[in-house]
């Protein structure tokens, strides 16, 4: 029951009170230190019911209103569904108090957790883990099975509280959340309801239903908008939707991104602007324009097939990247005019560029520099996940390789190695000869979810470690220990040398 009462904590994030109002059984001093906490905060109200049936009977939804956490522990048993997310109240829509009105999405007090429904059991729970981890926001707070399938809990760090500003903007950025969280995972799983709604009911986490839950795994709201951003970026749709929002200068449109788009002979040499210039011009001209990632990258793939030397699809798919990172506002200026000396067709054009362009944001220096290591850290932990296995979660090199791979000077590598969280190194030999051995946390979670059907017990104690925000080196290096032994019970090759660390 103390691992319920965590979950309930956790989920509802003191949206209701902690003890009723009569007939309580807690003690009289609890009860006042409660209350005189809750005076500072508004608390609201949830709905619960007792089965699956009582949620579409011809008279509404048939249930009873809870505002404690109190009365939520003591009728655990009895309910079936609940509203993990708090309404401003809730109220019967009869003089029995049988059926329950209020639970529209309107009356939301806060929403504490994005919730999606899976209605198959074809995949395990761990593989929800890993395709959360892989293709979604991360690793959920929660999975409960239920008897057709399992639904997952992304939980908010801190509740987002719910206003009618702005035609209920905070609720439709919600919604939006809600619904690439399902797209990320429809792609990979099987049986993700993407019509359920949103902050309805959902089962009713109890002690024989909890198949996954990670406290320390919950959800920055900024960080959830950011990355819905990125999943809208293929799909040429802002998260915020304004009505006759009108561009008042799309670069794409003007004479001199069309004349660029015209020349065919570019190449480049030393000391001269060639195809990755003006291919990184084109696409700050579609990322200041509001065009999507992926429709710049089609629109530069087929510019590059008509190239007389075109480059590498791998090398677009980086310059495209690169100028959706936000660094830069736009195409320079004066880059334009020196590209269509070099390459275009000598016609006088006149540069219509607003934007500016290839301008960084005016940021704080050390805002800048944080900004650079985070980057980095992107970007060398997608080279970890493109190189390693699960058979191999290290991927051997050079320090001069790794970080001419992944475009770092080796004084900022060794600046990143030392504070990420995230990477992992293994440094074995001296000179030329010295080898580096690379992994990251995601990684070696992926191993240990993998691996956890005949070794349970190691798997749920590389997740306890890895789910941590704050990681403690020591217990790590031992994980790290057992997952070499089980990669070498599987015949993998053998990781030899000394411990890792990261430094």
């Amino acid at each position: 029951m103390n691992k319920f009462y965590e979950v309930m904590d956790a989920v509802l994030k003191n949206g209701i009170r902690s003890y009723k109002v009569k007939n309580s059984k807690v003690s009289l001093p609890l009860r006042v230190e409660a209350a005189n906490k809750t005076r500072s905060r508004k608390t609201g109200a949830i709905g619960v019911v007792r089965s699956k049936e009582d949620l579409s009977t011809p008279s509404g939804v048939k249930g009873y209103v809870v505002t404690s956490l109190e009365t939520l522990l003591e009728d655990v048993s009895l309910v079936s569904h609940w509203n993990p997310n708090v309404f401003n109240y809730i109220r019967y829509s009869d003089e029995e108090r049988r059926f329950l009105k209020g639970h529209e999405e309107t009356n939301l007090q806060q929403i504490n957790t994005f919730v999606v429904d899976i209605d198959t059991k074809k995949q395990p729970y761990t593989e929800i883990l890993t395709a959360a981890l892989d293709h979604s926001v991360g690793v959920p707070t929660l999975v409960l099975e239920t008897p057709k399938g399992f639904q997952v809990y992304f939980v908010l760090e801190k509740p987002l509280f719910i206003s009618n500003q702005n035609d209920f903007r905070g609720l439709r950025v919600a919604k939006r959340i809600s619904e690439n969280i399902k797209q990320s995972l429809v792609k990979v799983l099987q049986g993700v309801d993407i019509s359920c709604n949103d902050f309805g009911f959902f089962r009713m986490p109890n002690e024989h239903n909890i198949r996954w839950f990670s406290e320390e795994m919950v959800y920055d709201f900024g960080s959830l908008i950011a990355w819905s951003k990125r999943q809208d970026d293929d799909k040429g749709r802002g998260l915020f939707v304004v009505a006759n929002e009108v561009r008042e200068h799309d670069p794409t449109q003007t004479a001199w991104f069309q004349e660029l788009l015209k020349t065919r002979h570019v190449k480049g040499q030393s000391g001269q602007l060639g195809r990755d210039n003006l291919m990184f011009t084109l696409a700050l001209a579609c990322y200041s324009g509001g065009k999507g990632k992926g429709e710049t990258l089609d629109l530069l793939d087929e510019y590059n097939s008509g190239l007389a030397s075109p480059l590498r699809h791998s090398e677009v798919e980086k310059i495209v990247r690169s100028a959706y990172k936000g660094r830069f506002k736009g195409a320079h200026q004066d880059y334009i005019q020196e590209l269509l000396n070099e390459w275009g067709s000598h016609k006088e054009i006149a540069i219509e560029n607003p934007m500016g362009g290839w301008y960084k944001f005016k940021k704080e220096r050390e805002d800048r520099k944080r900004s650079h290591y985070d980057e980095w850290e992107e970007d060398l932990l997608q080279y970890i996940q493109q190189e390693a296995s699960l058979d191999q979660p290290i991927h051997w090199t050079t320090q001069r390789e790794l970080c001419e791979a992944v475009g770092i000077p080796r004084s900022s590598f060794n600046v990143l190695i030392q504070q990420s969280k995230k990477i992992l190194i293994k440094r074995v030999g001296k000179g030329r000869t010295a080898q580096t051995g690379i992994t990251s946390v995601a990684v070696l979670l992926q191993c240990a979810l993998s691996y956890q059907q005949t070794h349970r017990v190691r798997y749920k104690e590389a997740v306890d470690v890895l789910s941590s925000e704050q990681l403690n080196k020591r217990i790590l290096i031992d994980l790290i220990e057992d997952v070499k032994w089980f990669l070498e019970k599987r015949g993998a090759k053998s990781i030899t040398g000394k411990k890792f660390n990261s430094s």
